[in-house]
């Protein structure tokens, strides 16, 4: 597999689960072997602020969270962020088709236009996938 589109719910499993889902481990395994992860561009901004919840509810420590950011700009080097702007209708559409947020249909957008396998540990997420007719993680 040379790519995938990483839904933020699996790399949050395996950074912030215990034990790590076993999608997260598959997804991160890919990347290891060197799979590229493609990520809408708001990926980043939701990654950063479940770090920050975590920290105000407790789970991580202001040093774990710093740690963190360091990593994820360093992951960030080997993500391809998916730049093309989806219209807003495009988004609305398949968030009011598939009863998603409209986050979660940025996925599940960019998976189906770029025909890439889809990795979410996200329940609803990935029973609209596989209506789609999506691969999955």
């Amino acid at each position: 597999m040379k790519a995938f589109v990483l839904d933020a719910s699996v790399t949050l499993g395996w950074m912030l689960d215990r034990p790590v889902p076993a999608r997260s481990s598959q997804a991160r395994n890919l990347i290891l072997s060197g799979a590229t992860p493609v990520i809408p561009v708001h990926w980043n901004h939701e990654v950063s602020n479940a770090m920050v919840m975590a920290q105000r509810r407790g789970r991580l420590t202001a040093s774990q969270v710093a740690t963190v950011a360091a990593d994820l700009e360093d992951f960030m080097q080997v993500v391809e962020v998916e730049s093309l702007a989806v219209r807003a209708t495009v988004l609305i559409a398949t968030a009011r088709r598939t009863f998603l947020t409209v986050y979660d249909a940025a996925y599940l957008e960019l998976a189906s236009r770029r025909r890439l396998p889809l990795a979410t540990l996200d329940d609803k997420l990935w029973q609209a996938a596989r209506r789609a007719g999506l691969e999955l993680i």
